[in-house]
């Protein structure tokens, strides 16, 4: 009895434990933690029951027939009152989802290291024999664990919930448009990743708190900005010509990124605009030299494509931030380990 004892006791104590300076950073971001967590957990739970809803609607109303029929009369007034019930109900919560990594930067990433240098409490740790460096690297990777865990459920959460309706929307419910892209897939962890990152490296050079997060907020969304406005040429376009059509020659779930006017040669040509406005449309181009269009689109099977594609630009951002937030901390950064006074003799 008394060895079965011990040796419960003893694996007991080799189970893993946080310690030292990597539970004490635990410690401090626990409550933002566990707040995150309970919250993802929710939506992953609404998620899974409106999944499951979806499904049972889309079998139950036929809609897989409507798939490359979306067009037609009957399919459309389908699909729009599936959309009613099903598709509206989510995009405030895909839209939302472009708050996560703003909250992840300017709450959690902003203050971490601000509010030490500004109270000075890290002198307390580095006094204690421990490195500048592993103080940093502490600092950073408990709450970057956190933000990879918490952004992963609530990016899974929001794809499967997200996956049945626009499958059976096609068209209706464009994947390439700013929502749902940036509310589900591995791209919501990247740029939690990045705007957590962006938060930690301006509290380190900016050493205020508040100054901090609010240069969080506007660096991220200038970074977003120019991230959207890069996003539909990190990867090749598909490029189609066709002649005797007035249409885009692209798919009808495409993201088409330009088209215009070709020749009966095969050129490009400008627009014809006044022929838009006459009675024969194509008798009107026809006269003006154009017989076809041309077009330039990701077609919907580049969706995840894109999605790896942000995400990796995110990453490598954020690896850059992390390279620069340890060399101005390498270099000190104001953290001087504090040497004890000479005795006096």
């Amino acid at each position: 009895m008394s060895t079965d004892s011990s040796g419960f006791r003893a694996a007991v104590r080799r189970r893993p434990r946080l310690h030292g300076l990597t539970w004490l950073i635990w410690r401090q971001n626990r409550t933002a933690f566990w707040i995150g967590l309970t919250a993802a957990l929710a939506v992953a739970v609404y998620a899974v029951v409106q999944h499951q809803h979806i499904t049972a609607a889309v079998t139950a109303q036929h809609l897989d027939a409507c798939q490359g029929h979306e067009a037609s009369m009957p399919c459309l007034g389908r699909l729009n009152a599936f959309g009613q019930h099903y598709q509206f109900p989510m995009r405030r919560p895909l839209q939302a989802m472009l708050l996560l990594p703003f909250l992840f930067g300017i709450f959690l990433g902003g203050p971490q290291l601000a509010q030490e240098l500004e109270s000075g409490t890290y002198r307390m740790v580095v006094t204690q024999s421990v490195p500048r460096m592993r103080w940093f690297a502490a600092k950073l990777c408990v709450p970057l664990a956190m933000t990879v865990l918490i952004s992963g459920v609530f990016a899974a959460a929001m794809t499967w919930w997200w996956h049945p309706a626009a499958q059976a929307m096609g068209p209706l419910f464009a994947w390439h448009s700013w929502y749902p892209f940036y509310g589900i897939g591995p791209v919501v962890v990247g740029l939690s990743v990045l705007f957590l990152v962006l938060g930690t490296t301006l509290g380190i050079l900016l050493r205020r708190t508040v100054l901090a997060m609010g240069a969080t907020l506007v660096t991220g969304a200038v970074l977003f900005a120019l991230l959207e406005r890069a996003r539909p040429h990190l990867w090749p376009v598909h490029t189609m010509n066709a002649q005797h059509t007035v249409d885009p020659p692209a798919p009808a779930d495409a993201w088409l990124l330009a088209d215009g006017p070709l020749s009966p040669d095969g050129r490009r040509v400008p627009e014809a605009w006044d022929c838009y406005a006459s009675h024969d449309i194509k008798q009107c181009l026809t006269s003006h030299g154009v017989t076809g269009r041309w077009a330039e689109y990701h077609p919907a099977s580049d969706l995840w494509t894109l999605q790896w594609t942000v995400t990796g630009l995110c990453l490598a951002l954020a690896a850059v931030l992390v390279v620069l937030s340890a060399w101005w901390v390498r270099g000190g950064s104001g953290i001087r380990r504090r040497t004890a006074p000479a005795e006096k003799r």
